[in-house]
């Protein structure tokens, strides 16, 4: 892989970003960012139920616009010293894109990105959503209908990329970062 090498995994809540990411983190001994577990920290808590109001949903894009800002400051010092860099977060509006993009660019950096999918029937959302709480999940999804609500937000990856599916237990997974392997490396 080259120098400043940016791999942005990107998706809907409980598409599988953080769990792709620490697998590839692993096999490939880059560095992993994931917004939900410490740039998300950097801002103000979330509010239980951000888009009940107009004025809650402007707090939460302000309070996301700080976490965003705070990972690609990790990824511009990371890029600036030549270290590659795996970061995760939703990339759910066009403006995170092109901030990433502008990072990547600024620092002569690589952007490589991965788009996780699954397919997200009533029964599979509940599912992950189930176990993203009972893990302890620091992201913000905590129910079907935000989740729903963010896939109807969801402007899609404008940027080159590939998708990946992030279904079939352990042998899916395996496919998926074999699959995001020959993607970096090319």
């Amino acid at each position: 892989m080259r120098a400043r090498t940016v791999v942005a995994i990107a998706g809907l809540p409980t598409s599988g970003k953080s769990v792709l990411g620490r697998e590839l983190a692993r096999v490939t001994g880059l560095h992993f960012v994931d917004i939900d577990e410490g740039p998300a920290g950097c801002a103000p808590p979330r509010e239980e139920n951000p888009y009940r109001s107009d004025v809650s949903r402007a707090r939460e894009q302000a309070r996301m616009k700080v976490a965003y800002t705070v990972l690609h400051a990790a990824v511009e010092a990371n890029l600036a010293q030549d270290f590659s860099v795996i970061v995760s977060a939703t990339y759910s509006r066009h403006s995170t894109q092109d901030f990433l993009q502008a990072v990547a660019e600024k620092t002569g950096g690589n952007l490589k990105v991965i788009w996780c999918k699954y397919n997200d029937t009533p029964e599979e959302i509940e599912r992950r959503v189930v176990e993203r709480v009972a893990s302890g999940a620091v992201g913000g999804c905590r129910s079907v209908s935000h989740y729903l609500d963010d896939r109807i937000r969801y402007a899609g990856i404008k940027l080159p990329h590939i998708v990946v599916a992030t279904e079939g237990g352990a042998k899916g997974l395996e496919k998926a970062v074999n699959e995001a392997l020959v993607y970096i490396e090319k």
